[in-house]
């Protein structure tokens, strides 16, 4: 078997897992999958195979096809996503149960040309497909179909939890049925091992044969699909030997039955079907727990509203609210959708929608977007659409998209698990023609034993858990992630850039000091009045500065001129404010006010370094990063920052444009880039990892990796913590998943695990799998 290549590389040489060292000249790049292989087209058989054989399927005409009607304009319409990058149709696929299942799906583009690529979400059941604009979507599900697999095209506005609802019932009905005629069986057969024999043995086994068929033609349907594209793709998968290990018993008990001579296998058959199914079961629950994102659930999820209803009112959670209700919304709280405000003003928080730190008053009649967060006491909205269809929700979902991005972990998990598929299959055909000598039936139940133990669901399962409890724990301490390969890559980041402000600093100005030192009153109130309706930082900066200055009654013709100032008529003078391009303190921003052209004072303002900034770099570099600043403010402010922080001077650079920093990356490997998602998006992608602090959440994720719902350094910390523990947890999970096959893989080739057995431990290395994900990610 060919060796399976970390991407972790040493004095030139790639480190395999078998511990053997290779050139990387002698590398090539395998034609199906594209892992590196050492000097031949193919990495592996299955590889060789699935390349060989998938072929495109024939493009039926509309009247052929059940799914013709999805080729109208006003269905591909309802179901087009527009807003996606890499995906414009989405599709719930019933029946999503294994690696096997996704490794089949994605390679839809090999059996229909006009399906450019495919994107599997294992957590949330989804099959993601890029659709030429002449290509049929009909064709695209019907495909879907032929592979085995229900196919549901989904709006963007489709809930899927009402079809996990509707896949989980199906799968419970299958369960149910399975458990009763297996429960029944049981209590049939056991007189007859008792010792009864006769008439009343015949009649009970015949009563068995009777309950056993419900399981045959109902519960088992699951298998025989995933049996059928296995033998019809030539794809390994472990449905095949379930089905054939159960038509076989079935075969053989009818047959010994009907000769009344020989032993009867239905309540073992029936109880192996139905442990099996549990087991699917179990690992399709914790899926959609675990595995789906579903950000938009962990963001509201501790959210409580008052839906006011006449005179009455009722608290509900975020998840009950709908279009039409009216809310009543506390102080601090987030608003669950897009609402008109019924109230007659509100003061807003739009950080999180649109990146601006200062908040927004708005008038009755106007449109709250969700996501944006009440100032006041006590507003009243009435919700006009639901998160889902709103623009913070939109992103969220987008995101839920791309969150479960296969990984090079993930990559490695899968290539093991097919790998671990063929290896066990090997050894089972294997043993069985070497054992079938010995002892038929027992040949067949010891190999039976093995496949159905050594299942590598539990191994291909455990790395998106991981991920997806990851990516959810992340959220939590206030860090979005856009995909889940970013917590492979900050853990190769040597060297960190920083913007200053907004990040080394507050990012908001403050008043430092005054020429002359004390300010009249009187002046006070002017100042104020010329910046009253101003949402320049200064502007704040000064109403926070003097809280109770008296203002003038009346200004006159006020106008404010951006990027300059701000000028007014007052009890007959005018006055100006403007901007200071140069001052005697270059740590500050300064502003001078004029009364009749005649200077009255200046003002100093001064964006101050976080507390924890200095701290938090000195941290850093003893972990062994490398600190830069890179600032497009002047060269003395931005040294003076970097010296309190530690940061060498030769690594401070000032006075930049966005394109100077994108040169300064370039010259540095393993980067990653902390600034502010809008002005600093071209070194945001420059970076190997870019992560956004400040702008507006859905723009900075278009260049970053990560957004910072929360400000400070703290949130950096908790990324590199997460990421350490997210990969010890994939070791751990890895480590596990393959002494258990090993393990198990022996006891039963030497008979001391049977079928039923191994039906019944199978889920043990899944529920193991769960619960070490849930421990070390808790």
């Amino acid at each position: 078997m060919m060796p399976i290549i970390f991407t972790r590389k040493e004095r030139g040489h790639i480190f395999c897992i078998n511990g053997a060292i290779m050139d990387p000249k002698s590398l090539q790049v395998c034609a199906y999958c594209g892992t590196s292989t050492q000097e031949a087209r193919y990495c592996c058989n299955a590889c060789e195979i699935l390349d060989q054989q998938v072929r495109p399927l024939p493009v039926l005409s509309e009247q052929e096809n059940t799914y013709g009607y999805l080729d109208k304009d006003e269905f591909r319409r309802l179901y087009l996503h527009p807003q996606q990058e890499d995906f414009n149709y989405l599709f719930f696929a019933e029946g999503l149960h294994c690696s096997s299942c996704v490794h089949l799906l994605e390679k839809l583009p090999q059996f229909y040309e006009g399906i450019a690529n495919a994107r599997v979400n294992f957590g949330q059941s989804t099959v993601a497909v890029q659709l030429a604009p002449d290509a049929s979507l009909a064709q695209a599900a019907h495909v879907i179909a032929e592979l085995g697999y229900k196919p549901t095209p989904l709006a963007a506005q489709d809930n899927l939890a009402e079809r996990y609802k509707k896949e989980n019932r199906a799968f419970l009905m299958r369960i149910a049925v399975a458990g009763f005629c297996a429960g029944n069986t049981m209590l049939f057969v056991i007189p007859v091992y008792a010792g009864l024999a006769g008439t009343w043995a015949t009649v009970f086994n015949w009563i068995s044969f009777a309950l056993f068929l419900p399981i045959l033609f109902f519960s088992a349907v699951p298998f025989y699909r995933g049996a059928w594209n296995s033998l019809k793709y030539k794809v390994i998968n472990v449905d095949l030997p379930i089905a054939i290990a159960m038509l076989s018993g079935f075969a053989l008990s009818t047959y010994n039955l009907i000769r009344d001579d020989g032993a009867i296998y239905y309540d073992s058959t029936a109880s192996f079907i139905f442990f099996i199914l549990s087991a699917r079961y179990l690992l399709k629950r914790v899926q959609q727990n675990y595995l789906s994102p579903s950000r938009m659930k962990s963001f509201f999820q501790t959210e409580k509203y008052l839906r006011l209803n006449g005179e009455e009112s009722e608290t509900i959670p975020w998840s009950s609210v709908k279009t039409g209700d009216v809310l009543k919304i506390h102080q601090n709280q987030t608003l669950p959708a897009d609402c008109e405000l019924i109230s007659d003003q509100a003061t807003l928080d739009m950080s999180l929608f649109n990146g601006e730190s200062l908040p927004k008053v708005f008038s009755s009649g106007m449109i709250l977007f969700a996501g944006t967060r009440s100032l006041d006491h006590n507003v009243l909205v009435r919700v006009e659409r639901s998160f889902a269809q709103s623009k913070l929700g939109l992103l969220f979902a987008q995101l839920d998209q791309g969150a479960l991005q296969k990984s090079q972990f993930i990559a490695l998990t899968d290539k093991l698990a097919q790998k671990l598929i063929m290896v066990v299959f090997s050894i089972a055909i294997l043993f069985f023609l070497i054992y079938m000598n010995v002892n038929t039936t027992e040949a067949f139940n010891r190999s039976l034993a093995l496949i159905v133990l050594a299942c590598p669901c539990a191994l291909a399962f455990g790395s998106p858990l991981t991920f997806g409890l990851a990516l959810k724990k992340a959220q939590k301490n206030g860090v979005l992630l856009k995909d889940a390969t970013t917590l492979e890559r900050i853990l190769k980041v040597k060297n960190i850039f920083f913007d200053k402000t907004g990040t080394l600093t507050e990012g908001s100005l403050s008043l430092s000091h005054s020429e002359p030192p004390v300010i009249s009153s009187r002046t006070q109130g002017i100042i104020l009045s010329l910046e009253a309706a101003s949402y320049h930082p200064i502007a704040f900066a000064l109403r926070h500065a003097w809280p109770s200055a008296q203002r003038p009654d009346k200004v006159e013709s006020i106008q404010e001129i951006l990027g300059h100032g701000v000028r007014g008529r007052i009890d007959g003078k005018n006055y100006e404010i403007r901007h200071l391009s140069e001052s005697t303190h270059e740590d500050e921003t300064a502003i001078e006010v004029l009364e009749d052209g005649k200077s009255l004072c200046r003002l100093y303002f001064l964006d101050a370094l976080r507390e924890a900034s200095p701290s938090a770099v000195t941290r850093l570099q003893k972990q062994g990063y490398h600190c830069h600043l890179l600032s497009g403010d002047k060269k003395s402010r931005v040294h003076q920052a970097a010296l309190a922080c530690g940061i060498s001077r030769d690594n401070a650079h000032g006075e930049l444009f966005p394109e100077d920093k994108k040169e300064i990356l370039a010259l540095y490997k393993d980067t990653c880039m902390i600034g502010d998602g809008a002005n600093d998006s071209l070194s945001l992608q420059a970076a190997d990892v870019g992560i956004a602090v400040k702008g507006s959440v859905d723009l900075s994720l278009n260049s970053a990796d990560v957004y910072f719902t929360r400000g400070g350094l703290a949130p950096l910390f908790d990324l590199f913590n997460l990421a350490h523990q997210t990969r010890q947890v994939l070791i751990r999970n890895l480590s596990i998943s393959l002494i258990y096959n090993s393990i198990g893989g022996i006891l039963a080739l030497t008979g001391f695990i049977n079928p039923m057995m191994a039906a019944i431990l199978m889920p043990i290395s899944s529920i193991i799998i769960i619960l070490s994900s849930l421990w070390g990610l808790r």
